[in-house]
């Protein structure tokens, strides 16, 4: 008998560390999914401006210094998980200028990082047809994402 209330003790503390790690720890723990390919050799680089009236503003890497320094400054971003709805509700899209950018990673493979408003530059989504890839919304934790030191990167190869 008291192996069984021990056992069933034991089970319940389980269950309940998987519940307090995938509902509170988790998003606790600075984490960037991008960082495992950050030594990748063959990568392009792709990004769209959203304007609020609907139009897009494009802007295309190919040169693989420049795609290079792209990647190590994604890979860099210290990286926090968010809740989907926690993310949703502080971001804004009516009237409003957001980023999406996509890597090519060994000719197939594609992350995709969206949802970086003007507005609220430290919180993106990043998302992947990687098997395996922790999709979600992450905030930056010590800073804001720098589309203009991207842009300026990009406009210098083009030159």
């Amino acid at each position: 008998m008291k192996k069984l209330l021990y056992s069933s003790f034991a089970i319940v503390l389980v269950l309940l560390s998987i519940y307090l790690y995938k509902g509170f720890i988790y998003y606790q723990i600075p984490f960037n999914p991008i960082k495992q390919y950050a030594s990748e050799p063959n990568v392009d680089f792709y990004i769209t401006k959203n304007l609020p009236d609907g139009d897009g503003v494009n802007a295309k890497c190919e040169d693989a210094n420049t795609c290079g320094l792209i990647l190590e400054y994604l890979s860099n971003l210290k990286l926090k998980p968010l809740k989907d709805k926690a993310a949703q509700a502080m971001l804004n899209y009516e009237n409003a200028t957001y980023y999406n950018g996509a890597l090519r990673v060994n000719e197939s493979e594609m992350i995709f990082i969206s949802d970086i408003s003007i507005d609220t530059s430290n919180i993106l989504r990043i998302s992947s047809s990687i098997t395996g890839f922790k999709d979600g919304y992450y905030e930056i934790v010590d800073s804001t994402f720098d589309y203009n030191y991207i842009y300026g990167l990009i406009n210098e190869t083009e030159k």
